[in-house]
């Protein structure tokens, strides 16, 4: 069995070492790929010199989340991986976590993400963000103390998914067109379930994530501001579980922008929702085929 994890990093020197000893510690072989995102405080030469086993690709800019892993995606199936665990830069695993989410996968064939519970980094709660996720049963179950082995999901922040190289090949990587920084987690979520798989959490595997806030700067602060913007309006478009009037909506946005003023900021924005749109159009179209998109 050929399992690969794919670590993304950027600037995340103070979680190195947990992160990939963790990985190496996994009762399950694992090979890992890190995909560093031009980082400045020494990671990737911390990798080097302490982890020799990782497979480091270095870029020189910041390519985002979903096309750094769909770098890692592209290198694991062509090394013949059975399943692709994605982990955060600021979180590890214990020992039998891949034991437990492999096991679901092989009990559950339609299972294209299994998951396992995320804790914050003091392991003393469940983390705030995968709050979210968990399913009203969930609540009821832990409060009775009966958890079952076993939860579906509607989505999952890809923080830690154990990925099929089956669902890969028939549903592709995470959308480049639209998504960079956020929302393509819940992108590829809606994918899978389009292309019927299953997302299931395994109650009995966990994982830590280190959620830090990180201080910007007012120039950093306003891209980032801009960047959610933008992928929000394309995240709340791409879900190709719903039947959005595409055509309509970009017709109405033409007329709206030509009913504006040539230089008002109204009309420049509008300019970006109809390039948003007319990307959405294209991109639910892709993927509602099955194949090996954006890899």
């Amino acid at each position: 069995m050929n399992i690969f994890a794919i670590v993304v990093t950027y600037n995340g020197m103070q979680w190195a070492d947990r992160c990939f000893s963790s990985l190496e510690r996994s009762e399950l072989p694992v090979q890992t790929i890190a995909i560093d995102n031009a980082s400045t405080d020494g990671t990737p030469d911390y990798i080097k010199s302490h982890f020799p086993s990782v497979h480091l690709v270095e870029s020189h800019e910041n390519l985002g989340f979903a096309k750094s892993n769909n770098i890692g995606f592209h290198y694991a199936l062509d090394h013949g991986a059975d399943y692709v665990f994605l982990l955060n830069h600021d979180a590890w695993i214990f020992p039998n976590t891949l034991q437990a989410l492999v096991q679901t996968m092989e009990a559950h064939p339609d299972c294209g993400i299994a998951t396992p519970i995320h804790l914050n980094g003091d392991s003393t709660a469940i983390d705030r963000r995968f709050c979210s996720a968990l399913p009203p049963s969930f609540t009821s179950d832990l409060y009775y103390n009966h958890l079952q082995p076993i939860y579906e999901l509607d989505h999952c922040n890809a923080a830690a998914w154990l990925i099929s190289a089956a669902c890969l090949k028939k549903i592709g990587g995470f959308d480049t067109s639209l998504f960079i920084h956020y929302g393509e987690d819940d992108n590829y979520c809606q994918r899978v379930h389009y292309h019927h798989l299953r997302i299931l959490l395994n109650s009995t595997s966990t994982i830590c994530h280190d959620r830090v806030s990180r201080d910007l700067d007012d120039s950093s602060r306003q891209m980032w501001k801009e960047t959610i913007r933008k992928e929000e309006i394309a995240e709340r478009w791409s879900n190709i579980n719903i039947d959005y009037p595409m055509r309509q909506i970009y017709r109405r946005l033409k007329l709206k922008r030509l009913l504006s003023l040539p230089l008002s900021s109204n009309r420049r924005s509008l300019n970006e929702t109809l390039a948003i749109c007319r990307q959405t159009m294209c991109s639910r179209e892709i993927n509602k085929q099955e194949g090996l998109h954006w890899l």
